[in-house]
């Protein structure tokens, strides 16, 4: 038995990581002097793009295990870590070391504020956690390394494979329980903590150790997204067993209804109080269920083309900021541009895709395929 190939899901991974690459370039051309034509709007696209990552995880790796306790009777867990780290591990740190020890010696690549400001502070601590995979970590206690501030959310999807694959291993039998009560208590903590920040807001002398401690743990555990992973779970998990209810994603009538409330949600900005990632998520998760219906659904996302460009999704992703350097570079030194115009912001934009493509092209075939293949050796299903 193999793990089937799902439709659209290489097409959407890279329109999402272009939404987040948009964002980060809005985000860094300031820093460069570039101040015209922000859209606010696009860091809303930007997070909806990371929730289809989180989301999307979720959704893989639970029908990915439940494929093999199928085909096996069992799970190897040993065998799932190691998939993982081959998959995840190899470029994240040739991304960490190309940072930590290259980039930072060299002038072209300074981001103006950004860098003086991390170099002028106690970062080794902080490279320590990066060097340990706890890039989601950093943020809590230092400050994070310029083109790597971005890992955090693989720090975060590798806490999930980690936590989920033992939980398949050991609870199989009750995951479905596991998915509810997650969805369930996730909320209560946005709630906690949301209440707990405005208290520290209207008492700024609160500096009692424990409080301090219990704040800090619900914090963290909100910035985990594990509701966002579950909501992933569950909708693989509802696909693997081929619930009623994700049929209905095949009529055109639902699907132009997902996706009206998907433009919605981004141009009023809607924000749904205590559960907006989880709001987020659950569109993401009904977009990547209509895309897998590929010959019902209204939008193509399984063109060749795209569908490469999803598969080499990763090394985009991680290299992404170095194309938005180069990009801005270019932009302000060899064509003299100002970014006053919009048709120059439009340059700018399609100058940083093709880079940003470019360097996920190199990872990907001078770098990951090397262990993509070694990975395949560990495959049960």
């Amino acid at each position: 038995m193999n793990v089937k190939r799902f439709a659209g899901l290489d097409g959407l991974r890279f329109i999402s990581i272009s939404f987040v690459i948009l964002h980060h370039l809005f985000t860094f051309k300031s820093d460069f002097g570039l101040t015209a034509y922000d859209y606010p709007v696009l860091g809303l696209i930007g997070l909806y793009g990371i929730h289809f990552f989180f989301m999307g995880s979720g959704f893989l790796i639970t029908y990915m295990l439940l494929a093999e306790h199928e085909h096996n009777k069992s799970i190897s867990l040993k065998n799932f870590f190691i998939r993982r780290t081959l998959r995840i591990w190899p470029a994240y740190y040739l991304l960490i070391l190309l940072a930590l020890l290259v980039v930072l010696k060299l002038p072209f690549f300074r981001i103006p504020g950004l860098t003086d400001q991390y170099l002028s502070s106690n970062y080794k601590r902080g490279n320590m956690l990066y060097l340990f995979f706890l890039p989601h970590i950093v943020p809590f206690f230092n400050p994070t390394a310029p083109y790597v501030h971005h890992t955090y959310t693989i720090g975060i999807e590798e806490q999930f494979y980690f936590l989920w694959g033992i939980l398949f291993y050991y609870f199989y039998r009750y995951m479905y329980w596991i998915f509810i009560a997650i969805l369930i208590a996730m909320p209560l903590l946005n709630l906690l903590h949301d209440y707990l920040y405005a208290y520290i807001q209207s008492n700024p002398d609160t500096s009692h150790f424990s409080f301090n401690i219990i704040n800090k743990g619900i914090t963290y555990l909100k910035y985990s997204r594990f509701s966002t992973f579950a909501i992933g779970s569950l909708f693989g998990y509802s696909y693997f067993y081929k619930k009623k209810w994700i049929f209905y994603f095949r009529l055109k009538s639902v699907q132009v209804l997902v996706y009206t409330i998907f433009v919605l949600s981004i141009l009023l900005q809607i924000e749904v109080p205590f559960i907006q990632f989880e709001y987020m998520a659950s569109i993401m998760g009904c977009i990547m269920l209509m895309a897998t219906f590929k010959k019902e659904s209204i939008v193509n996302y399984s063109a060749k083309w795209i569908e490469y460009l999803g598969k080499i999704s990763y090394g985009i992703y991680l290299f992404h900021i170095f194309a938005i350097v180069f990009a801005v570079k270019i932009f302000i030194n060899v064509f003299h541009f100002s970014g006053n115009d919009l048709w120059q912001i439009l340059l700018l934009c399609l100058l940083t895709l093709i880079l940003s493509v470019f360097f996920g092209w190199l990872s990907y075939n001078y770098f990951e395929r090397f262990f993509l293949k070694l990975k395949q050796r560990y495959r049960k299903v």
